[in-house]
């Protein structure tokens, strides 16, 4: 699923620990969205600037996605997400987003309170235990990570006041054309071990660019209406 934000930023600092990271405030990745193969909306990523969420420094991330004009009337899309990515850990310390497909709204809201152990969201109180992740905080948490072929991870997914773990496989290196070139790219896909028939839906295949600035070049989803690709058109430093 995608999000859209459109916010008034503040004066914000930057931290000295991104120069060890593949990304940095300012950077701003422009994706072009299709739905089974029809070109449908446009998505735009930004790492807008470090914000203070209970005392520790954040990345404050931005995702906006919309559907082309000439769709509107048709399938109108304008889904937000903001995140907060806790800077050394890479986990998410807040959430929300607000979404529209179609005739379908909703909003929500969540942050993550370390100390006490809970998310407080916008409709109830969870206990947590454990960094966990959001739809965008995952982008920068693999991102920043070493890779290779057959690495797993473990994470935890938290949505909707639910918690879906999960693991991650870097899965191959594959080249990946698009707008903005041509790249070698690492294929992160959803991992069930040997023996296992449980299916992940609708989870994300991500392609990161094999190089310092480990980009997500392309993203795919699969769903039971059909096949949603991002794929990379530009990208900035402002």
């Amino acid at each position: 699923m995608l999000y859209m934000i459109f916010i008034l930023l503040p004066i914000c600092i930057f931290s000295q620990s991104q120069s060890r990271l593949p990304f940095q405030v300012g950077e701003e990745i422009t994706y072009s969205v299709w739905f089974n193969f029809i070109k449908a909306g446009k998505s735009t990523m930004n790492t807008v600037c470090i914000d203070t969420i209970d005392g520790a420094p954040t990345f404050h991330a931005v995702l906006k996605t919309q559907s082309l004009s000439v769709l509107d009337k048709i399938y109108k899309v304008r889904d937000n997400i903001e995140s907060w990515v806790d800077v050394e850990g890479l986990f998410s310390r807040k959430f929300k987003k607000k979404i529209r497909e179609g005739l379908y709204k909703k909003k929500y809201s969540v942050r993550f309170d370390y100390d006490d152990s809970l998310a407080y969201s916008s409709s109830d109180t969870i206990p947590i235990s454990g960094p966990v992740h959001d739809a965008l905080s995952i982008f920068y948490y693999v991102r920043a990570e070493s890779l290779w072929v057959g690495k797993i991870f473990d994470l935890n997914n938290f949505d909707n006041n639910k918690f879906k773990p999960y693991k991650v496989i870097v899965r191959k290196l594959k080249i990946v054309k698009t707008d903005a070139g041509e790249f070698e790219c690492f294929v992160l896909e959803p991992y069930a071990e040997k023996g296992n028939l449980f299916k992940y839906k609708g989870q994300l295949t991500i392609y990161l660019s094999n190089d310092v600035r480990r980009l997500p070049v392309k993203v795919e989803s699969e769903a039971t209406i059909g096949s949603m690709i991002m794929k990379i058109e530009s990208y900035k430093y402002k």
